[in-house]
């Protein structure tokens, strides 16, 4: 991943402290992460090349992963969003699924492993 390599996937920490110390809803927000859908979305839009729609879901994604500390995701899904615009062509629009498949892929392994750690 290069430049990515130096920034945490997830920070429970920093995620815990912007829940306000609680845990258990930090948690349950993760968990709801594994499901929220927005990756989804983006992976749709990519693939009818709607680059509108496109950016909505990544712009969620992004405000999801700064909520839940997954700051990895959240950097590659802000470059992304930036790629997108005025980048239409189908190379283009596949590098940046690839790319931020691989991270939320990342985000996904992460968010289990730290939620069978800590149960």
């Amino acid at each position: 991943m290069g430049k990515w390599d130096k920034i945490l996937v997830i920070d429970p920490k920093s995620g815990v402290e912007r829940f306000i110390g609680n845990e258990k809803l930090y948690r349950d927000y993760l968990e709801k992460f594994l499901y929220d859908g927005s990756f989804e979305e983006f992976c749709s839009a990519a693939a009818m090349e709607n680059p509108v729609m496109a950016d909505e879901a990544l712009h969620t994604m992004i405000g999801t992963a700064a909520n839940l500390s997954l700051d990895r995701l959240r950097n590659v899904a802000s470059e992304a969003a930036l790629k997108l615009r005025g980048n239409d062509s189908p190379e283009t629009i596949q590098a940046i699924v690839d790319m931020v498949t691989d991270s939320y892929m990342e985000a996904c392994a992460a968010v289990r492993e730290y939620l069978g750690k800590t149960e």
